[in-house]
C-alpha cells in the first residue's frame, strides 16, 4: 500500500468548505430547535396534566358544597340541571 505524501492529499475549495459547513450548521441549528419544542412539549403537557387534576378536585369541592349544579365560567351564576321528565306512556 503506497503512503500518501502531502504532494498526494487532496482538499475541496474554501467555497465548497464554506458551503459543507453552513448546511452542517443549519442542520445542528435546526436539530437543537426541534430538541427545544419537544421540551417545550413535554413540560406543556405536564402543566395540563397538573391542571386538569385541579380543575377535577375542584369540581369535586364545588359539588360538594353546591350540589350537582351548573356554573357559568362567565360570571359565576349557579343554575340547576335540566334533567328530562320520564313521559308515563
Amino acid at each position: 500500500m503506497a503512503k500518501k505524501t502531502k504532494e498526494t492529499i487532496k482538499a475541496i475549495t474554501t467555497e465548497e468548505l464554506g458551503k459543507l459547513q453552513q448546511l452542517q450548521g443549519g442542520i445542528n441549528n435546526a436539530a437543537m430547535n426541534l430538541a427545544n419544542i419537544e421540551i417545550a412539549k413535554y413540560e406543556l403537557l405536564q402543566d395540563h396534566a397538573i391542571m386538569k387534576a385541579d380543575m377535577q378536585e375542584l369540581s369535586r369541592e364545588l359539588q360538594e358544597k353546591y350540589g350537582e349544579v351548573n356554573i357559568s365560567l362567565t360570571d359565576g351564576t349557579i343554575s340547576e340541571i335540566e334533567k328530562p321528565e320520564l313521559k308515563a306512556e
